[in-house]
């Protein structure tokens, strides 16, 4: 048997167990309240008492109420829970009264934004989040909390509950500390150890304060920085910001078309397709594309040219229809900034070969692939770099 408090105890005097074993207990408080800690020494003691134990080492250990909350919300309605220690002044409010379920996932979102997280990770007993493009564990769940939280998931995002054999997408928001983010949803059938179906789901998170956009702050040195402004200054041509998934493309890419921006004083048309903006940028047209309405990039590409633009952003180069269309448009009398999910130069060259574009073609309208990847650093996260431009800005340029 393992000591347990109530979860209405826990929520009300913001206290929780964070470890234990045959002869110890760490308690996990969020402030200095002396009647609480005697309370749960006393219970403690009382607790291994009857277990055989007459000398328990307890400790106390300063948390978050986040912390609280999250451990509450996994330990609800276990075992531990049902035998857990009563105290005859715990409070009448019961901990039922608030979702549990909206509890826990409040507690992850609010935890992955503190820890600049860019996506959170929620798979079968367990939920991970990706820092600086490297994914970590963060708490693990039971097979039901995992369930439950999947639905609360799919309750917010608006997606069909009883769906678990198809993959859906949805968006919604929450509530930052500085502010809303915004929240793309991925939800996705897999199996599970157990041979029974589960889902897997990603959540993206799109806080447009999370980075400032000027290039220097980004960590692009100062002669890469000047090189990304002459690109900048192009009348046509292709520009491609590569890298793996959570290495910054998308920041990168809203950085340039910033700077576009501000070096036009709004004399240049920029339109955007993404799936969805990632960050709200003044004075450009922007456009979320929607698969399932049969919005996909190339469909919304098409329509772009009717829209006399300037400057094109396409999120993602995914598909032939997309490629050809992004090479079409750099070929006449366009800026084309694209993003790509590659490894290298040599696997961009591949990748566009694959999607059917002609060496012909590439040649004639490519003007740059920056290469970028983060790198976790002691102090943080360093911005690793590499752009080669073709044309007149033939070159290569390392940080």
């Amino acid at each position: 048997m393992r000591f347990s408090l109530s979860s209405r105890f826990c929520l009300f005097n913001g206290v929780c167990v964070l470890s234990q074993g045959d002869d110890f207990v760490e308690f996990g408080v969020t402030g200095n309240n002396q009647e609480v800690g005697e309370k749960l020494r006393k219970s403690a003691r009382n607790f291994f008492r009857k277990n055989g134990v007459e000398d328990p080492s307890i400790g106390f250990t300063e948390v978050a109420p986040e912390e609280v909350r999250k451990r509450v919300a996994i330990g609800y309605g276990s075992e531990g829970e049902e035998n857990a220690e009563k105290f005859d002044s715990e409070p009448g409010a019961d901990g039922k009264s608030e979702s549990v379920n909206a509890m826990l996932l409040d507690s992850i979102l609010s935890a992955a934004g503190e820890r600049g997280a860019t996506d959170v990770h929620i798979e079968e007993g367990r939920v991970r989040f990706r820092i600086c493009g490297i994914l970590g564990d963060y708490c693990a769940l039971s097979q039901e909390r995992n369930g439950e939280l999947v639905r609360r998931v799919k309750a917010l995002s608006r997606l069909d509950l009883l769906e678990t054999r198809r993959g859906q997408d949805g968006q919604f928001s929450f509530a930052g500390t500085r502010g809303r983010v915004s929240v793309r949803v991925s939800c996705v059938p897999c199996l599970s150890i157990s041979g029974e179906g589960c889902e897997s789901v990603v959540l993206r998170l799109l806080d447009p304060l999370r980075i400032p956009l000027e290039l220097p702050s980004l960590g692009f040195g100062r002669e890469q920085a000047a090189l990304l402004e002459g690109l900048c200054e192009l009348d046509f041509g292709l520009v491609l910001v590569c890298g793996a998934t959570g290495s910054g493309k998308s920041t990168t890419a809203a950085s340039l078309l910033k700077l576009i921006s501000g070096k036009g004083r709004g004399s240049k048309k920029i339109i955007t397709i993404e799936d969805p903006p990632e960050y709200v940028l003044e004075g450009m047209t922007q456009i979320r594309v929607d698969e399932r309405s049969s919005m996909g990039f190339s469909d919304a590409l098409r329509l772009v040219f009717r829209q006399d633009p300037d400057v094109i952003f396409v999120g993602e180069v995914r598909d032939e229809a997309t490629a050809a269309t992004c090479m079409r448009a750099a070929l006449t009398g366009h800026l084309v900034l694209a993003t790509m999910h590659t490894s290298g130069f040599g696997a961009t060259l591949a990748r566009l070969r694959g999607l059917g574009v002609s060496g012909d073609d590439v040649s004639s309208s490519l003007r740059a692939v920056v290469m970028q990847r983060l790198v976790p650093t002691d102090s943080g996260v360093r911005l690793d770099a590499e752009i080669r431009t073709f044309g007149d800005f033939g070159g290569k340029h390392e940080k």
